[in-house]
């Protein structure tokens, strides 16, 4: 990953941001452009139809990027593996959903084993800015902006008491959002930065409540699952003019896909 030093370029890097600061973040650029990315992309585009006299760029995207994952068999990564049988369970059981993450394990999983069949599925706050609290209520947007499709909100148990009381809106405006809580008793991400660098632990493990007493003080279905097989049984009960929270306990799921 990018930001703690275990990705590497082996050829010249170019990069577009709007912030300067940012060019000069962890990748070393052999080009670095101050500029808006998208007006910058179709000026490229445009200078190599000239170049091209016209003739299409063969893109082949799709294929490229199927055979890009499979070359990195990230489903076999020891970091990435117990989340498959979740995203698969996802998939099958909510064919088409948007996703809607959360800065949490699963939304870091899904950035790199989730492929959407359409634009506008999936997105997140994991960008590095640390918008805790985002999945919640952007899922809940989600929602209200695409009734007829299914709208999942990955959360984790630290980021998502930020903006946990968003479930009265929820539940006020019958709003079908799947809440996937992910409880791995405290921010886990930066609990293992603080373990790798030999910090001593500091307001990472934090003391959870209780959610499904929570949800249900809001009016909201909830109920706690620890393998795919519970996940996908309760998403087959899922109420359809409501929200449900979805507690997985990590340490029982990983237990159980090891």
């Amino acid at each position: 990953m990018v930001f703690d030093d275990g990705f590497t370029l082996d050829g010249r890097l170019i990069r577009i941001d709007l912030d300067p600061e940012q060019l000069a973040r962890n990748q070393h650029a052999d080009l670095a452009m101050v500029a808006d990315a998208a007006s910058s992309l179709e000026s490229l585009a445009a200078g190599c139809d000239q170049r091209l006299g016209g003739e299409r760029l063969s893109r082949d995207g799709r294929k490229r990027t199927h055979d890009a994952l499979s070359a990195l068999a990230l489903a076999d990564d020891p970091a990435f593996r117990p989340y498959v049988p979740l995203f698969d369970t996802l998939r099958e059981s909510l064919p088409g959903a948007i996703l809607v993450g959360d800065s949490c394990a699963t939304t870091y999983a899904a950035n790199h084993l989730v492929s959407q069949d359409a634009p506008r599925r999936f997105f997140n706050a994991s960008t590095g800015y640390g918008t805790l609290g985002y999945g919640l209520p952007a899922a809940m947007g989600a929602s209200l902006g695409q009734p007829d499709l299914p709208v999942v909100a990955l959360v984790g148990d630290g980021g998502v008491m930020f903006t946990l009381t968003e479930l009265a809106c929820a539940v006020e405006e019958r709003l079908p959002v799947i809440v996937l809580l992910w409880h791995n008793q405290g921010y886990e991400e930066i609990r293992r930065f603080m373990d790798n660098a030999g910090v001593t632990r500091l307001g990472v493990d934090i003391q959870a409540p209780d959610f499904q007493t929570l949800a249900a003080g809001f009016g909201c279905a909830a109920t706690r699952v620890g393998n795919p097989s519970g996940l996908a049984r309760a998403i087959a009960h899922r109420p359809e003019d409501g929200p449900m929270l979805i507690e997985i306990d990590a340490a029982a799921w990983n237990a159980a896909v090891a």
